[in-house]
């Protein structure tokens, strides 16, 4: 999370399209006596999952999921596959109307039905239309600024073009295609 958090940070400040901040919901954990969230926000690099490497100023850790997405208009989802239902759980009744969000969670979601795609399972938990980015990028590369490429799989492409200006940087190459479906499925197989 803290790769692309850095990508939107940067070109959130470039253009006048988008929110200036940025927050970023923050698993908080104990690192050396302090709190992760206010290690990000006091020296603006996360320490435990991206250390050496700066989170712009505009990037704003919070610890409070719930808090993290309430007003916002656009969400990205970037954690670990079995966490993402409860995750919606605790944020579904902060989800204004015309949210729209990404997924970068790699993996399908296997339930009492069967399975599932990542991005079904927050579309039906949180009723917002939902992209996914799917590609063999590693946080690290991405953030090292190394050319990586990925794609954008949407079902609404005026949304998929407003996350590929929200992310793409020279290095950071998007494309964006009309079938999240294909596109989730085939990072999860990766």
């Amino acid at each position: 999370g803290s790769a692309i958090a850095r990508i939107i940070g940067k070109n959130v400040q470039k253009s006048n399209r988008f929110d200036p901040t940025v927050k970023m919901w923050v698993f908080e954990e104990i690192i050396n006596g302090r709190k992760l969230s206010e290690i990000i926000n006091q020296e603006h690099e996360n320490l435990k999952y991206l250390p050496g490497y700066k989170i712009p100023h505009n990037v704003v850790a919070v610890p409070d999921v719930a808090e993290a997405a309430k007003g916002s208009d656009i969400l990205v989802f970037v954690l670990p596959h079995q966490f993402i239902g409860r995750i919606c759980e605790q944020i579904a009744g902060q989800i204004k109307p015309g949210t729209f969000g990404i997924s970068l969670i790699k993996g399908i979601d296997e339930g009492p039905d069967g399975l599932k795609l990542i991005s079904d399972l927050i579309r039906e938990k949180l009723k917002i239309e939902i992209s996914v980015l799917m590609g063999a990028n590693i946080a690290k590369e991405v953030a090292d600024e190394k050319f990586c490429e990925t794609t954008i799989g949407c079902k609404n492409e005026t949304q998929g073009e407003i996350f590929k200006e929200l992310m793409q940087t020279p290095n950071f190459r998007i494309t964006v295609v009309p079938d999240s479906d294909t596109v989730e499925l085939c990072g999860a197989l990766k």
